[in-house]
């Protein structure tokens, strides 16, 4: 059990690492521009690409697991019951998953429709293309 319960420590600790979060505020650190409302915008973009990513990989790795499971059961009816139970948990999860992304690219779809012609990029490829300025250099 411990063995575990330290892969998943070191998973959850690398997996910033395997979904390629680099950081979610793009803005008010050193050599970066100000905040700005387009900013939260991208954060909560990163935040949602950061969340499916973990999501279909943990979905991924406990469909995995219940595979083995289910293998290396020898026949004994409850670890057959327990790895089926695994995947099935799994499933259902990634359907969970992926129907709440289609909500959300839908609602943002028709947000962005609806706000008018100017509108030309594609919700989950936010760009805040704001004119660098630099506070010191006035």
């Amino acid at each position: 059990m411990k063995k575990i319960f330290s892969f998943l420590f070191l998973f959850i600790l690398f997996l910033p690492l395997i979904t390629g979060a680099k950081g979610l505020v793009p803005c008010g650190g050193p050599d970066e521009n100000p905040c700005t409302a387009c900013d939260v915008v991208v954060m909560i973009e990163k935040i949602l690409h950061f969340a499916l990513d973990s999501g279909v990989i943990i979905i991924v790795g406990a469909i995995i697991w219940g595979g083995i499971t289910w293998i290396t059961s020898l026949g004994d009816s409850k670890k057959i019951e327990k790895g089926k139970n695994i995947i099935q948990s799994a499933i259902i999860g990634l359907i969970i998953v992926l129907g709440s992304y289609i909500i959300i690219n839908t609602t943002f779809w028709l947000i962005a429709h609806l706000g008018g012609d100017n509108y030309v990029d594609k919700w989950f490829q936010i760009d805040c293309t704001t004119p660098v300025t630099n506070p010191n250099n006035q």
